[in-house]
């Protein structure tokens, strides 16, 4: 940094191969720092507020010690012990308020998130990610129920292979994982039933936008949901569940449905519902307009650009006024 001398570092995650201690150096040579919260690290042992294939929020605003006793990082007290430390000191030290300028949430949730632990809620700005669309767009209602994910208990499989219904047409699921062997089982018994397992993502996307709808029935919560987004570029409506990011990225009735999560007959009728060819071409289009009104690769390099002059022009402020990093670090946490 001292040879490059740039205008403003951009820190993702500094977990496992850097430590908070770059901020201290980017602080030292007079540079102000944008971070972008792509996890709950900060807070959370695990990183992702779960527990038991669910949301928990034992920590938020406390200090970490029972994700030590609860063993959440690779389920191992020992292990677990050095992360909730490191959290429970910079969050003593006021490290993440005092070296950076502005920390950048990728959804409204994951802001909320951090304010109910502390943070101060002038410092986060919202900026959500974009994805590229890759090849053409949906055309007509496409075909089949599309999964394509982790398939895991947190990640609401289970309670889509309950939930699923033959009626419904063809479900097609890609991505591997705990509960592959349970998706091979259906697909044995069920001849509407496609298990891919693991693809490219070039692959993964010719599927995408062949579907009628996608299904993301997660239990635990999503600070964004790529996936969601991928669809919507495509012209593919979602159905997800009303949790985390997901439930502000779906509009209900609009661009999909919402269920409640870990509600398998609640997801059935969702997935009826948007497997009508005619509503699946209606909320398909106007998913479709969504992304590119919100999502695209340009209004994210445009909201990127004006993150960083505010961080300029804010760090240069406080500079001036002698209080650069004073106010943020001594309003604690």
């Amino acid at each position: 940094m001292q040879k490059q001398r740039p205008d403003i570092v951009h820190v993702h995650n500094t977990f496992p191969l850097f430590s908070p201690s770059v901020l201290r150096a980017a602080h030292r040579l007079d540079l102000p720092v944008v971070a972008t919260l792509h996890n709950f690290r900060l807070m959370c042992a695990n990183a992702v507020l779960q527990r038991d294939g669910g949301p928990c929020e034992d920590c938020v605003g406390r200090i970490a010690w029972r994700g030590v006793v609860r063993g959440c990082y690779r389920d191992s007290k020992v292990q677990s012990l050095p992360l909730a430390t490191g959290i429970s000191v910079h969050n003593a030290l006021h490290t993440w308020t005092r070296y950076v300028t502005t920390l950048v949430a990728p959804s409204e949730f994951v802001r909320s998130r951090y304010v109910a632990g502390g943070f101060d809620p002038g410092q986060i700005v919202v900026k959500p990610h974009a994805v590229s669309q890759y090849g053409a767009v949906r055309s007509g209602a496409g075909d089949a129920v599309v999964f394509l994910g982790r398939l895991a208990e947190d990640k609401g499989f289970a309670d889509l292979l309950q939930a699923w219904d033959p009626t419904l047409g063809e479900l097609v699921v890609i991505g591997d994982g705990p509960l592959r062997a349970e998706a091979d089982a259906l697909a044995q018994r069920d001849p509407s039933v496609r298990v891919l397992g693991q693809l490219p993502w070039d692959r993964c996307m010719e599927v995408l936008r062949t579907a009628r709808v996608v299904v993301v029935p997660a239990r635990s919560y999503e600070t964004f949901g790529l996936v969601v987004i991928e669809a919507f570029a495509h012209g593919v409506p979602v159905v997800a569940s009303r949790i985390g990011a997901l439930a502000e990225l779906v509009d209900d009735g609009e661009t999909g449905a919402l269920t409640e999560p870990g509600d398998p007959e609640s997801l059935r009728k969702a997935l009826g519902w948007l497997t009508d060819p005619a509503t699946s071409v209606a909320f398909g289009e106007r998913a479709r307009q969504v992304y590119l009104e919100r999502f695209t690769p340009e209004r994210d390099l445009a909201a990127t650009e004006r993150i960083y002059a505010d961080a300029i022009a804010r760090h240069a402020a406080g500079t001036r006024t002698g209080r650069r990093g004073q106010a943020r670090g001594d309003r604690g946490r």
